[in-house]
């Protein structure tokens, strides 16, 4: 029943232009244009100097000159204190790419230790230009907080056997790694926790990885009745999360305690 299932999405796809956030497969048309965000979520740490956060975008087809898109704040999402917490320009295509990039500046005024804060923003775009992958991104930010102890919580679709991931280091060499399930961290709670919950806990010393998730059937933690989730956190800071079909695999650049 999967492989039908399967296959009657991929056939969907294949008419449709734009992508809603479940799919980001996307049929590129030269005629139209549909903009988003290649990342839902992004996590960043603040420190007292401030820092700048680089959100990936990406557009349906080409042009000979450099374009530029709006993006504005969902103010009923947003938790930050106030508005002078953030400042952002415009999502930026250079000429002749797919993709592109938005530069959020977050400093840490009136932010209180061991709270975390959610930046929402969506896109802001005139009319006859679409949404392709996602049309809001949320930047996930706190008070620099010194944390070594990860935990990385899996809430799974019926087909947790289909999920591999592994956290790899600065060189590309894996530091943690959990396969089918099994070659999971040492003195990791790696049992299930609830009928499809899976946690893991264990440590990273100061420095900046990637943590990496698969999917052998390519609809990532989605089987058309269970979205799953994950989500990876040193206390209050989320260094990665995701949910529902991500597809193949979907990768997160993160630092501890930068």
């Amino acid at each position: 029943m999967k492989n039908i299932r399967k296959i009657l999405t991929l056939s969907l796809v294949a008419f449709s232009f734009f992508a809603c956030e479940e799919n980001e497969n996307v049929t590129y048309d030269g005629s139209l244009t549909g903009v988003g965000f290649t990342s839902a979520t992004t996590s960043a740490i603040v420190p007292s100097e401030g820092t700048t956060v680089t959100v990936e975008a990406q557009v349906t087809n080409l042009s000979e000159s450099a374009r530029t898109f709006n993006v504005t704040v969902d103010m009923d999402a947003t938790t930050a204190p106030s508005a002078s917490n953030y400042s952002f320009g415009t999502i930026t295509i250079p000429a002749n790419s797919f993709e592109g990039t938005l530069d959020v500046a977050l400093n840490d005024t009136d932010l209180v230790d061991m709270v975390s804060y959610d930046l929402v923003l969506k896109l802001d775009l005139n009319q006859g230009i679409g949404v392709v992958g996602s049309e809001i991104t949320t930047i996930k930010f706190n008070k620099y907080l010194i944390c070594n102890d990860i935990i990385l919580t899996l809430n799974e679709d019926a087909y947790a056997d289909e999920r591999n991931w592994n956290i790899t280091d600065s060189s590309g060499a894996i530091v943690v790694q959990c396969s089918d399930y099994g070659d999971c961290p040492t003195g990791a709670a790696s049992g299930t926790i609830a009928a499809a919950q899976y946690v893991y806990a264990f440590t990273l010393p100061d420095g900046c990885y990637t943590f990496n998730i698969t999917d052998v059937f390519a609809d990532g933690q989605f089987d058309t009745n269970i979205t799953g989730d994950y989500s990876l956190d040193c206390s209050i800071i989320n260094h990665a999360s995701g949910s529902g079909n991500w597809g193949a695999s979907e990768s997160t650049d993160f630092c501890v305690n930068p």
